[in-house]
């Protein structure tokens, strides 16, 4: 009787009735790794029994029979309970097993070749590697930089702040890009005129000025 496997929790089985297949996850960066697909031997016979059983019917009834205890024997041999199932999955595990590693420091299977720092023994998590450190902390403190020069410029000098803003043409209705006008019907975008008789400020539209009476 085979032991226990000692391997990752992480695995998806894609066995199938013709054969055992596993797909083995790293713990960390879900890189994925196949067992070899194992071919079930058993299961192939099954099928020459069954074409045999096809080709001469109710006159060979020892295929009969031995083609269905075959239909039993094998239905049993690829269930999740099988002895056979557990030997194939302990060799596929021994398959992969040079791709993970167990990190002593989370108790994780990882993959070698991401997330194993080699020269610790432990996984990126537990031990980072330095040049990734490095990288890491050098690209926090470039964009630091960056927002910092950028909150130095002028940004609004070229732009008028003091006028309240319209991102639609009251005309037509049309999505403006800025300045005074409307670039798609001409209209003055600004939401204040200027009385023609009094010079006072009146909302666009109106039909009088509020100030004098002078019609707009």
């Amino acid at each position: 009787m085979s032991g226990p496997v000692v391997f990752t929790s992480y695995y998806h089985d894609e066995s199938n009735d013709d054969g055992f297949q596993w797909e083995f996850r790293c713990d960390r960066c879900s890189t994925s790794y196949k067992s070899p697909f194992e071919q079930n031997y058993f299961s192939r016979g099954r099928g020459a029994l069954r074409v045999l059983r096809d080709l001469f019917g109710d006159q060979v009834r020892a295929i009969d029979k031995i083609s269905n205890a075959a239909e039993s024997y094998s239905n049993h041999w690829g269930g999740t309970s099988s002895s056979t199932k557990d030997k194939a999955f302990a060799r596929a595990v021994e398959q992969v097993r040079n791709d993970f590693r167990a990190c002593g420091g989370c108790g994780r299977w990882v993959c070698h070749d991401v997330c194993w720092n080699e020269q610790v023994g432990q996984c990126t998590n537990c031990s980072p590697q330095v040049q990734h450190q490095i990288a890491q902390a050098q690209a926090e403190a470039r964009g630091s930089q960056i927002r910092d020069a950028a909150y130095r410029q002028d940004w609004a000098a070229q732009h008028d702040v003091a006028t309240p803003a319209r991102v639609s043409c009251p005309t037509c209705g049309s999505n403006t890009t800025g300045g005074r006008f409307c670039g798609a019907c001409g209209s003055a975008l600004s939401l204040q005129s200027n009385c023609r008789g009094c010079g006072h400020q009146v909302p666009v539209g109106a039909g009088f000025c509020s100030n004098c009476g002078q019609p707009q």
